[in-house]
């Protein structure tokens, strides 16, 4: 059963990395194409060689290590010798805002991926939860009030309550104080009072806070589905790229100055967990969850550390403001010293993920 877990866990991940790779480096390629710049090579993959076929002027390979993928352009090392007459299509060759276009359109296609996934997910429909009542807590508000299973809330101090979400949201807003919620039993309707409990919780952060309840679980079998249009859809979609741009960086922050433990850190062990129970739950909690990983991934690419794609984007954007290109040597070094970095950073998290998965 465990080996069967795992098995489903890696094939899991093993798609998701393979598409987010495919579109994050296919940004890179079209773009380079485009420029007249020779692409040697487009591997899924680090390391040997699987196997690969050369189609044109560039082989397209699978390697051995799925953690990620490049594409080979020819001059993309500063100090390499260029074959005669492949100057001009050289990648060192050329003015800097072609290098920044042909290194931004990388992390640019996991937002275009995230947003066109995000939005057929919202236009094919979103389960929502009805606020129904499941269960009724003893001792709580809720129940000294007299509420029962199969009530619907249909209202918090005036507001309409159209899902269990919005319910849980307003009860946190408005629950300092007295409010007044609408009730449906049956075909009667009505409004009583009271006083929601503060109570220990945790925010999406993991962190301790004050929250306020009011004693109910939903009732899960009411649910209704939420269908949008196409524009509507993708206005949603760019405010979903928007909380998960948001959330990653807030939480990072947290990580810096200490208000997250850097234990919560996961690796790749965690991110194959986690496609795996995204996997089971759904094709929509699948590809959600790329699109998730996809915003992570071309956002952490932006950011302006040496041997990712913001480290050279920095350098073309030197390059621009100074008018002649950073010192080979310079490049070389900042390279090996961002690398070096990424791989700290790879067994600091797998460390995390390994005495997590032994804790669980």
């Amino acid at each position: 059963m465990i080996i069967n877990g795992i098995f489903y866990d890696v094939v899991a991940f093993l798609v998701v990395v393979s598409i987010i790779v495919l579109i994050h480096e296919f940004g890179h390629f079209i773009v380079a194409k485009k420029l007249g710049v020779k692409v040697e090579k487009f591997s899924l993959g680090f390391g040997p060689k699987i196997f690969g076929k050369k189609m044109g002027e560039t082989e397209y390979v699978v390697s051995a290590l799925p953690l990620g993928g490049y594409v080979k352009l020819l001059g993309e090392d500063p100090s390499e010798e260029l074959p005669p007459g492949d100057e001009k299509r050289s990648y060192s060759k050329l003015p800097p805002y072609k290098k920044f276009l042909i290194i931004f359109f990388g992390p640019f296609f996991n937002f275009v991926l995230a947003v066109i996934i995000f939005t057929i997910i919202f236009m094919s429909g979103r389960p929502v939860l009805k606020p129904v009542i499941g269960s009724v807590i003893k001792g709580h508000p809720a129940a000294k009030a007299g509420l029962k299973k199969g009530d619907i809330i249909t209202a918090i101090n005036g507001i309409k309550v159209k899902s269990w979400g919005s319910l849980s949201e307003y009860i946190q807003k408005y629950g300092k104080n007295t409010i007044t919620l609408g009730i449906r039993e049956g075909k009667r309707d009505y409004f009583i009072k009271l006083k929601p409990a503060p109570a220990p919780g945790l925010n999406i952060y993991g962190q301790k806070m004050k929250r306020y309840i009011i004693g109910i679980y939903p009732l899960q079998s009411a649910v209704y589905y939420k269908y949008s249009g196409i524009f509507s859809s993708f206005y949603s979609s760019l405010k979903e790229i928007w909380f998960v741009i948001y959330i990653t960086v807030v939480s990072l922050f947290y990580l810096i100055i200490g208000k997250l433990p850097a234990s919560d850190l996961g690796g790749p062990i965690m991110i194959a967990q986690l496609s795996g129970r995204a996997a089971s739950l759904g094709i929509s909690d699948f590809f959600y969850f790329i699109a998730f990983i996809s915003v992570n991934i071309g956002l952490i690419n932006l950011f302006p550390i040496p041997a990712l794609d913001g480290g050279h984007l920095l350098f073309s954007v030197i390059e621009m403001i100074k008018r002649k290109p950073l010192s080979v040597k310079f490049q070389e070094t900042a390279a090996k010293v961002g690398f070096a970095l990424l791989i700290l950073l790879l067994l600091f998290v797998s460390y995390n993920d390994v005495i997590r998965t032994i804790k669980t």
